[in-house]
Parts: C-alpha cells; sequence; structure tokens
C-alpha cells in the first residue's frame, strides 16, 4: 500500500505551486519534502521541449518518495512551462521488497489533472509491483553504475529524459547501491543531489569535480563530456 499525493501549478486555479490533492495517509512532512523537492527541480530553459520524467529520493527517517514530472502547459496565470509533481509514498520495506527499483512504479503516475481533483482524496492503493526492464548493454550505464558505487555522482548532459540510461545503470547496481542511490530522468538543477541525473546543457551548467559527466545526443555513441 502506498500514499500519493500531487504539487503542481494548473491552469483551473488560481493558487500557483500548491497541493492539488492528496491520500489520506500523507503526513505533513512528506507533503513539505515533495513541495521542496519540485522547488529544487529547476526551471525549464527557453528552446527546451516539454516531456514527461521521473525522479526518486529518500525522505529522511521516511518513505522512498518516487515523483512522476508533466508538463501542464500555461500555469493559472497564462505563463508556460507548469509542471505537476505526482508523488508516490513507499515505505522502506515495501521498495526493498520491490527490488530498491524506482522505475517499478512509474507506470502507476499520472500526468493530467483537473478540477475534480481540487482538494480531492485520492486513495491509497495497493500495487501489484513488477521488475522493470532494462538493458545493461545501453551505452555508458557500465561507467555511471562504477562510478555511482563508488559515491561519485552520474550526470548526463541531454537535451530530453534518459529513461533507457537510467533503468539499465540501475540493472548493474547492487542491491545495497540502489538502497541509497537517488535517481531522476531528467532535471533543470541538481539541488536534490541525485546520484544520476540527466539535465539540459545550458550556459549555466557547472561541473563538480565529484561528478562524471557524459554526453548524449541520442543519435550516437554516448560521448564523454569535456570539462
Amino acid at each position: 500500500m502506498i500514499e500519493q499525493a500531487v504539487y503542481g501549478s494548473f491552469p483551473f486555479w488560481n493558487r500557483g505551486y500548491a497541493v492539488l490533492a492528496r491520500s489520506s495517509g500523507c503526513r505533513p512532512e512528506w507533503l513539505a519534502a515533495l513541495k521542496l523537492a519540485s522547488q529544487r527541480y529547476g526551471e525549464q530553459p527557453p528552446g527546451i521541449a516539454e516531456a514527461d520524467a521521473m525522479f526518486a529520493l529518500r525522505i529522511e527517517r521516511g518513505p522512498w518518495m518516487i515523483v512522476g514530472v508533466a508538463p501542464q502547459g500555461n500555469d493559472d496565470a497564462g505563463r508556460p512551462g507548469a509542471l505537476a509533481f505526482h508523488g508516490l509514498f513507499v515505505g522502506p520495506w515495501s521498495y526493498l521488497r520491490a527490488g530498491a527499483d524506482p522505475f517499478a512504479f512509474t507506470g502507476f503516475h499520472r500526468r493530467e489533472w483537473d478540477l475534480d481533483d481540487l482538494d480531492a482524496t485520492l486513495p491509497s492503493p495497493h500495487l501489484d509491483i513488477q521488475a522493470s526492464s532494462g538493458d545493461p548493454a545501453e551505452a555508458s550505464s557500465e561507467a555511471i553504475a562504477r562510478a555511482i558505487a563508488a559515491g561519485r555522482r552520474g550526470v548526463v548532459t541531454s537535451a530530453r529524459p534518459i529513461d533507457s540510461i537510467a533503468r539499465a545503470v540501475w540493472k548493474r547496481l547492487g542491491l545495497r547501491v540502489r538502497l541509497r542511490a537517488t535517481v531522476a530522468t531528467w532535471a533543470f538543477d541538481n539541488a536534490n543531489g541525485f546520484d544520476l541525473v540527466a539535465m539540459p546543457r545550458f550556459p549555466a551548467f557547472r561541473r563538480d569535480s565529484s561528478e562524471i559527466v557524459l554526453g548524449t545526443d541520442f543519435e550516437g555513441p554516448h560521448q564523454p563530456v569535456p570539462s
């Protein structure tokens, strides 16, 4: 059984970014963690196409937060780039039983919300979790997996989410590493400190010495980005 909540900005209300709906078992500190992580996700740079993504973080002394990020078009003030963050709160034991695989939960994320969801009580469903697919032979996955296992961060500069690469990396990680590693298939900042993250390469992009940075154009081999 999981709890869930959605935070974002929507064209059908006038609250800016706020919690739209939640299940009855959501604790205030979980909602606060979802809000903070979403705010740290960053703002979409100009010229970057919209796309669905996900990220997974452990709440301190709490559950795992597996969040689907979905573009919503314009916000309540008519500005483009609004996002909805659908968070699934998964207890540590449930996460372990799922193989510490955040991608096994992504099929339960919703991307479309409407006025009927305003202040609604969402269900606390029992999920039938299946192992996610991923090709460990995916280019770059071995180097990134080694870096994460060694305590470094893997950053992929990309103009779109890296679902296939991220799933392949997870297939290479041992269970102990999975139980502490965090991931975002795409983000516009790494203020959340993800162990694996894809971000667009934009002027404000800065490489940290603790990171392994790889680039991809999705048309050829994944190439290291010069430091």
